[in-house]
């Protein structure tokens, strides 16, 4: 199932149609299958080693999605709980106070929920944005971003819109709402983001976008009462990491999880080889089930996939001039290892249309960055600074705990947004990274460095095409 975007002006009996096709869609791939033809005693260990590591590749990425459900939406004792269809606003940057995430962004304020679609549609109002940057990536329990609105894609000027789960079957007036998108999955990220430059007037610019957020159940925003058919529930288990990485535990999780969302045509025959294991929706896992040799084999399988998840991980793309350049996240496509990996590392990531993230962990030398070690410069020729239709910026990490430096000017990040940057007479810029403030206008281009191992990541809102297509690249990062 593709992303609907519908304007306004679309016709109910077109809606009704795409909603029967994608009716007919899951019920022909998500109907609870015949399990009588594979029992457990009908596969070899060879196959069952193949299948658990394969099965494990590509519902890993699901079951550490769900991850954020619980913390957000279930466990009421999380900080970061709010419930669903409901925004939790940070009202702060992040910094290296903040240890809940790993290398988080100094960029943008967050708004964060899922969006539950299993009783009705969500409405979902945006005030003018104007010159803030602002987005809500929507994310699928398969860690598809599958739409986005905001600057780039709906606008400056707000709007309303609609979203809609694999559970509704249409029906309403689309008149009313500037966009729909369908979803092929009952819940929802809503990642939502939202720039400051840091200044007084930049943030409350950012809070008011936040405060003129809405979101509402259909029925409510009509003001009548819910004609939901849906009536489904969904019983949410408690998330534990231990007990589900590099476990059999994870399949039970996944096949609930598989029963919220509608596989892809293109899985059809991936989910049919699956339940030989019993893995997939409306199946029933349980290794007990198997003989002692499939049993070692599963867990041989199990044990084989998350060790190349977290290779993966380590290498998702390729060095140029210190500088790691990823593939292009948020749409994978069926390369499930690259997905599950980059669930692991840093779910969430935007689409490349919306940012782009290269990475430095080495200098010019190919040589670790190390703040104990070396003074550095990052120089830019005149118009060579990061293409951008938004902003961009370079926020540095300590290597070992992949949070922020803690540093005496609070300064966390360095980007075309900071105030006071120092450009050279020739239109260039050159910043300096080292653990120790440089003397003079130097300091104004200070990013400080921890006194040990780093990284930086390099953050392009809404690139042009040249650091699209790759013919744009960063410079190495110097010794001085």
């Amino acid at each position: 199932m593709k992303i609907f975007n519908m304007p306004k002006g679309q016709s109910k009996l077109t809606l009704s149609l795409y909603f029967t096709l994608s009716l007919i869609y899951a019920l022909v791939s998500c109907n609870p299958p015949d399990n009588t033809s594979n029992l457990p005693s009908s596969i070899t260990a060879e196959e069952a080693k193949k299948l658990a590591e394969e099965a494990y590749i590509y519902g890993f990425r699901i079951v550490e999605n769900y991850k954020a459900i619980f913390g957000m939406c279930i466990a009421k004792q999380s900080p970061a709980y709010s419930g669903f269809n409901n925004f939790l606003h940070g009202k702060k940057l992040y910094d290296p106070d903040y240890t809940t995430v790993v290398s988080p962004n100094n960029d943008t304020f967050y708004s964060t929920t899922w969006a539950d679609l299993s009783e009705e549609p969500l409405v979902i109002e945006v005030p003018k944005t104007g010159d803030t940057y602002f987005v809500i990536q929507l994310v699928d329990m398969f860690t598809d971003n599958f739409a986005y609105i905001g600057t780039r894609t709906t606008g400056k000027d707000g709007g309303t819109f609609l979203l809609v789960g694999p559970d509704n079957d249409g029906g309403f007036d689309t008149e009313k709402f500037d966009k729909i998108f369908v979803s092929r999955s009952r819940y929802v990220a809503l990642a939502t983001r939202t720039a400051t430059d840091g200044t007084q007037s930049g943030n409350e610019k950012a809070y008011a976008i936040q405060d003129g957020l809405k979101l509402s159940s259909l029925s409510d925003y009509l003001g009548v009462s819910s004609s939901s058919k849906a009536n489904l529930e969904s019983n949410f288990p408690i998330y534990n990491q231990d007990s589900l990485y590099a476990k059999p535990k994870l399949f039970q999780y996944l096949n609930q999880f598989l029963e919220w969302q509608a596989p892809g045509f293109e899985e059809k025959e991936l989910m049919e080889s699956f339940s030989k294991i019993n893995v997939g929706p409306y199946q029933t896992f349980d290794i007990g089930g198997f003989n002692e040799d499939v049993q070692a084999a599963i867990l041989e399988g199990i044990q084989s996939a998350h060790q190349k998840i977290v290779d993966k991980a380590s290498s998702l793309g390729t060095r140029e001039s210190g500088w790691e350049y990823t593939p292009p996240m948020g749409n994978y496509g069926q390369n499930y290892l690259f997905r599950s990996a980059v669930a692991f590392k840093f779910i969430y990531t935007n689409s490349p249309e919306e940012a782009i993230y290269p990475i430095a962990e080495a200098d010019s030398d190919n040589e670790s960055l190390d703040g104990s070690k070396n003074n550095y410069v990052l120089h830019f020729e005149s118009g060579e600074t990061p293409p951008v239709d938004a902003f961009w910026s370079m926020t540095i990490y300590h290597s070992d705990t992949r949070l922020m430096v803690k540093n005496p000017i609070n300064r966390y990040s360095i980007g075309d947004r900071t105030q006071g940057l120092n450009y050279d007479s020739d239109g260039s810029l050159t910043l300096y990274i080292q653990n120790q403030q440089p003397e003079g206008s130097k300091a104004n281009n200070w990013l400080p460095a921890p006194d040990g191992p780093f990284y930086i990541i390099a953050r392009m809102y809404i690139p042009q095409e040249p650091a699209l297509d790759g013919s744009y690249k960063l410079p190495a990062i110097s010794k001085e």
